[in-house]
Parts: structure tokens; sequence; C-alpha cells
């Protein structure tokens, strides 16, 4: 009985998040990645960062993006979230904290609704809600995330192998670029909100199945001190799930 609790209480956490890839089998919020953003899920982003790099002029707008986040080598931003699931007709909203640090691993740590986390350690993503007695533990091939940013950084900095520039529009001083996965999968397509010094500000992402997530950042600091630990999950004495 309490086997099948726990494999009930599974399936709901995965179902939740799962509209991206996003992220979760588990697939998270981000759907093509098979967990969380979903994350979980995730799940995106955007990244501001103070650097410069001298640009050629009329340079294609894909490496101005890999030129800019190629120098990041640790991140820390706010997020907020919309996710539109298209089998319940419904948008939900999350907002939490998003880190990274360059071969180490990323988090995307949610506080609202309600705190839940996915943690990718480089060798496993961990899944993890507050009111649930059991974690998620899955070990993944890293080239499985591409393409869905749940590792966002590291997909931003290789965004032309990536993706295909479809076109670009401007929004005020925004300019907004259009994307078609270079490889099918559960992503159809993205759009990349960029600023006048070609940052991220925003992420849209529409899977096949029609869900589709939108990620907007905040207070972000780059190439600041982020401890080592924060990417090691510790389950305490939750129930480890291994997948």
């Amino acid at each position: 009985m309490q086997e099948y609790q726990l494999r009930h209480e599974r399936k709901s956490v995965l179902r939740l998040f799962a509209a991206f890839r996003s992220p979760l089998t588990a697939r998270g919020l981000f759907g093509s990645y098979h967990l969380p953003f979903a994350i979980m899920g995730l799940v995106v982003f955007t990244v501001l960062s103070t650097i410069c790099v001298t640009r050629p002029a009329f340079a294609d707008p894909l490496d101005e993006i890999k030129q800019t986040y190629s120098q990041i080598k640790a991140v820390e931003a706010r997020f907020q979230q919309k996710l539109y699931i298209m089998t319940m007709k419904k948008e939900r909203d999350f907002a939490g904290e998003f880190f990274y640090k360059r071969s180490k691993g990323f988090l995307w740590r949610y506080t609202s609704p309600k705190q839940r986390l996915f943690l990718y350690d480089g060798k496993a993503i961990w899944q993890a809600e507050e009111d649930k007695e059991f974690v998620i533990k899955e070990k993944i091939n890293k080239q499985k995330m591409e393409g869905n940013f749940l590792d966002l950084v590291e997909d931003i900095s290789r965004i032309d192998q990536l993706f295909t520039l479809k076109g670009t529009t401007k929004e005020g001083d925004t300019q907004v670029l259009s994307l078609v996965p270079k490889k099918e999968g559960t992503l159809r397509s993205a759009r990349v909100w960029t600023d006048k010094a070609h940052l991220v500000t925003k992420i849209e992402l529409v899977e096949v199945t029609g869900n589709t997530n939108v990620i907007t950042f905040s207070s972000v600091k780059t190439n600041g001190s982020i401890e080592d630990s924060l990417f090691v999950f510790r389950p305490g004495k939750k129930e480890v799930l291994e997948q």
C-alpha cells in the first residue's frame, strides 16, 4: 500500500511539471528534458551580465549571445515563470532562484507557490518537494539535457549548435530571436529576448504538445562567489527513488 502511495505521489509531481521537457519521465517544467522545468524544469533563461565584449558591426545575433555567455562562470538570479499546460487548459505561476557554477552544476530552487528544487550535481538530477517524503534521483547523460535551457548557461553558450535562427523582431529596445531546434524532440520552438548588450532577459519555450514555458529573470549576479556545497544534494531522512 505504501509503495502504491509513493508511486501515486511521484506521478502527481511529474505530471504537474511535465510540460516542457520541462522538465520531468520525470519531466520538469522544461519539457524537453526528461525531468523537471519541471522541472520542473524548467526550465530557460536570462542572465544579465556586466561583461562587455568588443563586437563587430552586423554580427550574427547568436554569435553575440554566445560570446557573452561563454565568459560566464557563475550565475545567481531570481526568476518568474509562467507555465501553460495544454491538457489542463491552465496556466501556473512559479517563482524562485536560479544558481549556476561552471563544472559544478545548476539549481532551480522554487519558493512559490511552494518549495521544490531541481538540482544537477554533474552526475544526476535531483527533484524534491517540501511536503513529499521522497526525492527523485535520475542519472542522466548530459547530452540529453541539451536544448531545453534547463542547463541555462551551457545551452546559451552553445545556442548556434542547438538551434537555427528563423528570424528577429524588435520590441522597443529589445531584440526577439525566433528559434527552432536542430534536432527533433519535445521542443517545437523557442524565442529569446535580448537587450542592447545582447544579454538574455526572457525565454519562451513551446513544446510539440502545446505546453508553453516562459521565464523572466531579475536581480542577476554573474561571476560572483558561489559555494560548491550548494550543488550537493542531501536527502536526509527522505526516501530516494532512483531512475
